[in-house]
């Protein structure tokens, strides 16, 4: 089924993967959609490299375009996607894609769009700084969630993780110039609370949320 109602939910056991031996660990079996529902969600969450990009390197065709500026632009889909959610919470349905405990929450797609916009509108003059946060997650997440998909232990999967952020890290040091010594504790940061399991809070936005707090603790530091 690619729409799922509460009442479809009667029955089952809702729980988050944390709450799942890591050895059953099959995403596809919670996803709306199964096994197709799970790959679109898995795409879906790669395909946030673009927005940042768009937004730094595209700002004047954005302008040209839409005729309004790229500020704007993250603003208006930050409340749409705001107000869609609060619809479907309303509802009490979830969509392809979406995982079945999140018909009683914000789900990831909310979590990660808003926490993204947030990254992007406050250090919307350092691409430097905002796009490692954003790419880190785009990218780590998934390979953890499919590493535990796999079997892996939890701690593996963590470190799996850690692996991806620091490349994007080091990666983003090399092509933007961002300080060489963020690379290491940011990297830990984002493993770490990518593991977290904070009641309501999905892992797309604490992967963005606590970096950039961080960043901007340690910011006065880098110019």
């Amino acid at each position: 089924m690619w729409l799922r109602t509460g009442r479809d939910h009667i029955g089952e056991d809702v729980m988050e993967d944390s709450e799942l031996p890591t050895s059953v660990i099959d995403h596809a079996q919670t996803t709306v959609g199964g096994r197709a529902g799970h790959y679109f969600r898995r795409l879906t969450h790669v395909s946030m490299c673009g927005p940042p990009l768009l937004f730094y390197y595209g700002r004047e065709e954005v302008q040209s375009a839409l005729h309004i500026t790229a500020f704007q632009l993250t603003s208006i889909v930050m409340i749409v996607i705001l107000v869609a959610e609060i619809i479907r919470m309303r509802m009490n349905i979830t969509v392809i894609g979406q995982r079945t405990y999140e018909i009683e929450q914000p789900s990831a797609l909310v979590w990660g769009a808003l926490s993204m916009g947030s990254v992007l509108l406050v250090l919307a003059d350092s691409p430097e700084l905002g796009l490692p946060i954003c790419f880190a997650v785009t990218f780590a997440d998934p390979v953890a969630g499919e590493l535990r998909r796999a079997g892996v232990s939890s701690k593996n999967a963590t470190i799996g993780c850690f692996v991806v952020s620091l490349f994007v890290w080091i990666l983003c040091s090399w092509s933007l110039g961002t300080p060489w010594l963020l690379c290491l504790p940011m990297a830990f940061l984002t493993a770490w609370s990518e593991q977290l399991r904070i009641s309501k809070l999905d892992d797309n936005g604490s992967m963005m949320i606590v970096p950039l707090v961080v960043v901007l603790m340690l910011r006065p530091w880098l110019s």
